[in-house]
């Protein structure tokens, strides 16, 4: 009697924690669902190894399921041979999921100038071109030739983020540094930077179809029209930032028209993520660029980018 009140007891101090379904539908990129693909859903503890993952194939209806509990999150994996994979990490612990995993089609990856750039805007209130193809402004501030895209930018100081007191003691601890670069770090900051392009019906189309969770983040594609000729960034350096990780963009430039005012000729190029600049002035942002006229495939092959392996910035693997 009293071994079965003590068990009693335990199992009433230890409380029971309800099993969750996660239920995974995996599709490809035109929606058709992916029959025999390999998932793995892992319901994660907080100790490496104590939680516990179950793996399984796709039915024709492309569905996997698992019940279980995690400490920490759930994480999901999917994958098929000819498809980009999807990870999906931190998924909410307590609740049930449904939902649809895209995994791309892996179509006809192409060699492209792929570039992450983080170029100082050489002036402010000019506009200024950058050439995807030599990855660097136009002359006289670089050595590109082609305009591709143009910014525009400027700041301006509002005044300190600290008091006078704490800036004496900023300038006693920095005062090998100069008053620009004092300006620069505990200044307060407004800037803008617009972004235009130098020629007719070329321009920036706002991807929403982006998929964090794949290797492939936006459609293999561009599209044939959406595309935007002027867009505005701001930048409050005593503010959290406003840029989005999920989000992309495609780009048309280097168009060229008939009389009649009809595209006859144009290049693509994609951009991972929202574009970043620095109150200081430094851009940054990550690009894509087909040096194929009229070829609007941006399905990157990682093996060969056009730009060389050793040139810094262009060592990025992702299609």
């Amino acid at each position: 009697m009293k071994l079965s009140i003590y068990l009693l007891s335990l199992l009433t101090a230890c409380p029971v924690m309800s099993a969750y379904e996660v239920a995974i539908r995996v599709v490809d990129d035109t929606g058709a669902n992916v029959t025999d693909a390999n998932v793995t859903i892992d319901f994660v503890g907080y100790i490496q190894g104590s939680g516990k993952a179950y793996r399984g194939v796709t039915g024709d209806d492309g569905m996997f399921r698992a019940n279980g509990n995690a400490q920490h999150s759930v994480f999901v994996v999917a994958n098929k041979t000819g498809h980009y994979e999807a990870r999906l990490d931190r998924l909410s612990k307590d609740r049930n999921i449904d939902m649809t995993v895209v995994v791309p089609r892996i179509l006809n990856p192409v060699p492209l100038y792929l570039f992450q750039a983080n170029p100082a805007i050489p002036v402010q209130n000019e506009w200024v071109g950058y050439d995807f193809e030599a990855g660097d402004w136009v002359a006289p501030f670089g050595v590109g030739r082609i305009t591709d895209l143009r910014v525009r930018y400027s700041n301006t100081f509002l005044g300190w983020k600290f008091s006078e007191k704490e800036l004496a003691h900023i300038r006693h601890v920095n005062r090998d540094e100069s008053e620009e670069i004092i300006r620069n770090i505990y200044g307060k900051w407004d800037a803008v930077m617009d972004i235009s392009f130098p020629g007719e019906k070329e321009g920036m189309h706002e991807e929403l179809r982006f998929l964090e969770y794949s290797k492939l983040e936006l459609p293999h594609t561009a599209p044939a029209d959406g595309y935007q000729p002027t867009w505005r960034y701001e930048r409050k350096n005593y503010q959290p930032p406003t840029t989005r990780d999920n989000v992309g963009f495609f780009l048309r430039t280097r168009v060229k028209l008939d009389p009649d005012g009809k595209i006859i000729s144009a290049n693509y190029a994609k951009l991972i993520g929202d574009i970043r600049f620095a109150h200081t002035g430094v851009l940054i942002f990550t690009y894509y660029y087909n040096p194929t006229p009229n070829d609007r495939n941006l399905e990157f092959d990682p093996k060969h980018n056009l730009f060389p392996a050793d040139r810094p910035g262009a060592n990025v693997h992702d299609p």
